[in-house]
């Protein structure tokens, strides 16, 4: 108990450094070794969030003697998608994934449809500021997807909730606070994206509770986040705010 209060504390102080006067750990770190361009800043910000987010939650699982989580459900997070009635069962994964991919493409077409026809792309104008305004930073905004859906699925799907788990009455509420936590851990992108980051964030662990499955919500993460940061501006060719 000791560890997984140690452990749980030293997550969610990671967490709370987002909140600190001055940069955070990924922007250090993509100071470090971004370039002076935002393209080499969003590359660097990549490596930061893996640092940040990545490298924390392995230790802890480590230290959990719950390495093998990455790949097999832990019983903990079992057990508490079970006391709600989920199944925890890869059946489900085909029927989920159909049905992504059938709307990811109809929401492509439309987007491409209304640009074609200059009109503006239907949904919230919110546009994350990390988001590529031109050619020469979609690579990097690509690479900020894919740290991001990787890292962030490891710590806020998996370490902090196994950690919490026994300090809050199990795997339930240790997925409510990490995702209450995965929220707040977005301040950079203003109430408004902390708010659409706890839903997406609330989704994302239904869907680990009803699969069992950490690689689906990493993939659909990326998915995400690809389309936040370079899908829908460069198809829409929208203007991307400072912010």
């Amino acid at each position: 108990m000791i560890l997984h209060a140690v452990l749980t504390a030293a997550l969610l102080a990671i967490v709370a450094q987002s909140w600190r006067r001055g940069p955070g750990i990924a922007a250090i770190v993509a100071r470090h070794f971004g370039r002076e361009t935002r393209a080499g800043l969003l590359r660097g910000l990549a490596a930061g969030t893996a640092v940040s987010y990545a490298v924390p939650a392995i230790l802890a699982l480590l230290l959990l003697g719950a390495g093998d989580a990455i790949v097999t459900m832990p019983a903990a997070l079992r057990r508490a998608a079970r006391s709600i009635g989920l199944p925890a069962s890869a059946d489900e994964i085909p029927y989920i994934l159909a049905c992504l991919v059938i709307g990811a493409t109809l929401g492509i077409l439309i987007l491409a449809v209304r640009r074609l026809r200059g009109k503006r792309p239907i949904g919230l104008a919110y546009r994350s500021p990390l988001a590529a305004r031109e050619p020469a930073e979609r690579g990097g905004a690509a690479l900020v997807a894919l740290s991001a859906g990787v890292s962030e699925e490891l710590f806020f799907r998996l370490a902090l909730p196994l950690a919490a788990a026994p300090l809050l009455g199990g795997g339930l509420g240790g997925m409510a606070v990490a995702t209450l936590a995965f929220a707040l851990a977005h301040r950079h992108q203003g109430w408004l994206g902390i708010l659409l980051t706890g839903v997406v964030g609330g989704w994302l662990a239904w869907l680990y509770l009803l699969t069992g499955a950490l690689w689906l919500t990493v993939l659909l993460h990326v998915a995400i986040d690809l389309h936040a940061l370079v899908l829908r501006p460069w198809i829409s060719g929208a203007a991307v705010p400072v912010g």
